[in-house]
């Protein structure tokens, strides 16, 4: 079920147009009022007269010359018909939602306070400005403002307030995004306008609109900051092309348009040009000047068209998109000093002392411009730690080589043409050939009298130097697009996934199908039947989980990869694993400490009888009444309307988090797409997701054995006891299929009665009985092996004693920060109410010595894109 995405199940229509339109009746009115108002006033014909402009236009003097009734007269009339269709257009869709997210009368309220407030900012903003003497603002006193669009702005950035944080976030800055790129490119009084209109609703919305999130925090997941940074990267791309476009552009960025889209000369300037130059140049701007013209906007795209592929692989988080959009910000500001600096304001002397350009600007009008897009730059280098995928190796080299020899091969196949037709006896020689190949293929904005100083004679010559410079960007840049558009996971090899997924349905531990997740890397005994995935942090190699293949060879393997780690110069560090290869590590010298305990649930006889399976039950029969079912499937399979629900309920979960989300083996959104995932959702008869579990497949000899929970999540307004419903329901679901199924580890929380058990034993005895715990907290949250308590064992070694403390602090010192964070102690008493048994995982370690790094390590696979600074901070408060 698609339903609009932020919106309270109460809130959303139960029919299709007839329930949109019953809903909106403020919207509605206005609209019928802007189609009368621009009968009368004409707008629909010729334009508004003089008269009526006076009498129904706003103008920023109009409040102290006492005309402010203007403020309100002007929301209806509009400029001409397609000033009035936009009107419309934005009264039906921005004041519309906002109206269905607040309510006629409060949406009312919102409309006309966030028109007040922009007048009030507008009027200040415009009046100081003339008396400092900025021409900018200075202008826009005199223009008259027609239309409701900064109002129906300011509406929907209140209403904003009342949707959930993850499209709260995106509608903003989307808003904001398209608000500033027409202020500061094309500069006019209605773009200001409905920026302040914009601005005045989100402080109206934050004073009187209840926030619909109770999640207080501000972190944005990796996703979300990519999206961002793709939206300010695409706005400054197109921004260019909006001032170019532009009647008149005077915003403080309206220059770049000479930069990011390049200026073509007309052929009348072509002609002037030539005046001081060789004859040749009159044939280029009588019969070449079209094509000039046409060749010139081919190549003044290219700019534009890279920025938005850059921002589209900024968006998939490729790290190669990262690098070339901090490369052409940094190439766009420099250029923008030189060009502005030298070229305007100096001029570049031709002969007879003539002048290309001759603009007089300040340096306060170049420092926006050249500044800006080193902001933007400095921006994406800091917020690099978000980009983690590379493309695909193979066509990487492919397209690098192809559009190398392209260039080569465009380059010889004009210089060949250009020898041909006799280029080489102008005025200039050889040197004209060389002299026109930087005109020929870079998009800046040279000078009209410099490309008809080295424009061509000749046919061919022509259509080359004219059309070849665009079509090979334009290749180039489909190219580009195809490697952001492709990926490897770091770490991975070309073509080991296929081979470790095989091994994993081989055999494997319950953390088994978390080794096919990103950033992995993988280590083959020599004949291929077992696998090892680890990550490399700080010098150590990190395991995920034990071996996956086939157990006879495990020891053996494990043996192998000491080896290897000791011809990378890694510390080996197995990270929670069960005591299966113990024996064979143990006679290594290797040590071990428990960092967390496995719930597993034996659910073939499973029945929810008896006091001490209440709660279940209760939750169970609280979703009857309620109408909640669950909904087993792939999240290919999900309708848009589920998937985009358990995008916001992630946002909600991340956001209420002073650290972002954690990875290595807790898994996030992204691996919820893998088809060999199960998710179960529990969706109420509306449509709503209240809560969802995502569960891992664990195979033997390629059958299914087990299955281990991953991913839990609930909606902050969901009815209590989700989670209890989801996971009885799993436990139904899986019965008949697999004797046991687990409920991960429970980091942080040592269980007293969990044993050393190797993979197939017996269960633990039945743990002590214990009062199930109400008022758990976090219980949505994920599940990993964090380091918890520790077990060290009696050593032999000297400093034994002195280890085992210090581990113990370090253990309980990450238990003491990240315990208020993500509630593992409260998820671990969660999972006592399915009455479970335990095992302990481990983290075997061979030199004591290496403790502090494996401890950076294991941080920094679970914490990637937290810095040093967020950490520190952190601990301090612990």
């Amino acid at each position: 079920m698609s339903v609009m995405p932020g919106l309270d199940s109460r809130s959303r229509p139960r029919g299709a147009a007839g329930g949109w339109i019953h809903r909106i009746p403020l919207a509605l009115a206005l609209t019928a009022a802007t189609v009368i108002a621009g009968i009368f006033t004409g707008g629909w014909g010729a334009g508004v007269s003089k008269s009526h402009a006076g009498t129904w236009g706003f103008q920023a003097k109009d409040i102290l010359d006492g005309q402010g009734w203007s403020v309100l007269t002007t929301l209806l009339p509009g400029n001409n018909p397609a000033s009035l269709l936009a009107a419309c257009a934005v009264l039906l869709g921005l004041l519309g939602l906002a109206e269905t997210t607040l309510g006629t009368t409060r949406a009312l309220m919102m409309f006309v306070g966030s028109q007040l407030g922009a007048v009030l900012l507008y009027t200040l903003i415009v009046e100081v400005g003339s008396a400092a003497g900025m021409e900018w603002l200075a202008g826009m006193r005199e223009a008259t403002l027609f239309g409701p669009f900064a109002a129906a702005t300011g509406a929907l950035m209140a209403a904003s307030r009342g949707i959930n944080l993850l499209w709260r976030r995106r509608v903003r800055a989307l808003t904001f995004a398209a608000a500033l790129m027409f202020s500061l490119y094309v500069g006019h009084a209605q773009n200001i306008f409905i920026l302040l209109g914009a601005i005045a609703g989100l402080l109206l919305g934050i004073i009187f609109v209840p926030s619909r999130s109770q999640v207080r925090g501000t972190r944005s997941t990796s996703r979300e900051v990519r999206t961002t940074l793709a939206i300010v990267v695409s706005v400054f791309a197109v921004g260019p092309l909006m001032a170019a476009l532009a009647h008149v552009p005077v915003g403080p960025l309206a220059r770049l348009r000479n930069l990011v889209v390049n200026p073509v000369p007309a052929v009348s300037a072509l002609r002037g040009s030539c005046t001081a130059l060789e004859t040749g140049c009159q044939e280029m701007a009588l019969n070449g000047g079209s094509m000039m013209e046409s060749g010139a906007h081919l190549l003044a795209l290219v700019p534009m068209l890279l920025l938005l592929v850059c921002a589209e692989g900024l968006r998939r988080g490729n790290r190669m998109a990262l690098w070339a959009g901090v490369y052409m910000h940094l190439v766009i500001g420099i250029t923008s000093a030189i060009y502005l600096q030298v070229f305007a304001t100096f001029g570049m002397p031709l002969h007879r002392g003539r002048r290309v350009l001759s603009v007089d600007i300040s340096f306060w009008e170049v420092l926006p411009v050249v500044l800006v897009p080193f902001l933007i730059g400095v921006l994406l280098f800091v917020f690099r730690r978000h980009f983690h995928i590379d493309p695909d190796p193979v066509l990487r080299r492919r397209t690098f080589s192809v559009l190398s020899l392209v260039l080569a091969g465009f380059i010889m196949l004009y210089s060949v043409v250009w020898l041909l037709e006799g280029n080489a006896g102008g005025r200039y020689g050889l040197l004209g050939l060389l002299a026109g190949l930087p005109r020929l293929l870079l998009p800046y904005p040279f000078p009209s009298s410099y490309a008809a100083a080295v424009y061509p004679h000749g046919e061919f010559s022509r259509v080359l130097f004219t059309l070849g410079g665009g079509v090979f960007w334009l290749v180039s840049v489909l190219g580009v697009f195809s490697l952001f558009l492709s990926r490897r996971v770091r770490g991975s090899g070309v073509g080991e996934k296929p081979h470790v997924q095989a091994l994993v349905r081989r055999g494997g531990g319950s953390l088994s199908w978390m080794v096919l997740w990103p950033n992995n890397h993988y280590w083959f005994n020599p004949s291929g039947t077992v696998a090892i995935a680890y990550q490399a942090h700080a010098g150590v190699a990190v395991t995920v989980g034990g071996p996956v293949g086939d157990p006879a060879h495990y020891d053996a393997a494990v043996l192998g990869f000491l080896d290897h780690c000791e011809v990378q110069s890694l510390a080996p560090c197995f990270y929670s694993v069960t005591d299966e290869c113990w024996e064979v590590l143990h006679a290594q010298g290797f040590r071990r400490a428990q960092v967390a305990t496995e719930t597993l649930l034996d659910i073939a006889h499973m029945e929810f009888t008896g006091k001490e399976w209440q709660n279940v039950r209760t939750a169970l029969n609280k979703a009857a009444k309620l109408g909640i079912s669950t909904v087993w499937a792939r999240y290919s399979e999900l309708s848009t309307g589920l998937r985009t629900q358990i995008l916001e309920i992630s946002e909600e979960w991340v956001s209420g988090k002073a650290l972002p989300e954690m990875g290595f083996t807790l898994g996030g959104v992204q691996e919820l797409k893998d088809d060999a995932v199960q998710l179960c959702l529990a969706v109420d008869a509306t449509g709503r997701v209240h809560g969802l579990t995502s569960w891992l497949p664990v195979f033997v000899n390629g059958e299914e054995s087990s299955w281990t929970l991953d991913f839990m999540r609930r909606n902050q307004n969901a009815f209590n006891g989700v989670m209890e419903y989801l996971i009885a329901q799993a436990v139904l679901n899986f019965q008949g299929r697999v004797p046991t199924i687990s409920l991960s580890a429970s980091p942080l929380s040592i269980e007293p009665d969990a044993q050393p058990m190797k993979t197939g034993q017996p269960g633990n005895p039945k743990p002590r009985e214990q009062a199930p715990e109400e008022g758990i907290t976090d219980r949505d949250g994920r599940e990993s092996s964090v380091p918890g308590a520790t077990d060290l064992p009696e050593s032999e070694h000297p400093l034994a004693a002195l280890e085992s403390t210090s581990m113990k602090r370090i253990l309980a010192l990450l238990a003491r920060t990240l315990e208020p964070l993500y509630g593992f102690a409260s998820l671990a008493n969660f999972k006592r109410r399915f009455q479970p048994r335990h095992r302990t995982l481990y983290m075997m370690y061979q030199d004591p010595l290496s403790l502090p790094a494996i401890g950076r390590a294991v941080g920094q696979a679970y914490m990637p894109n937290v810095s040093m600074r967020q950490l520190a901070k952190l601990l301090r408060q612990n």
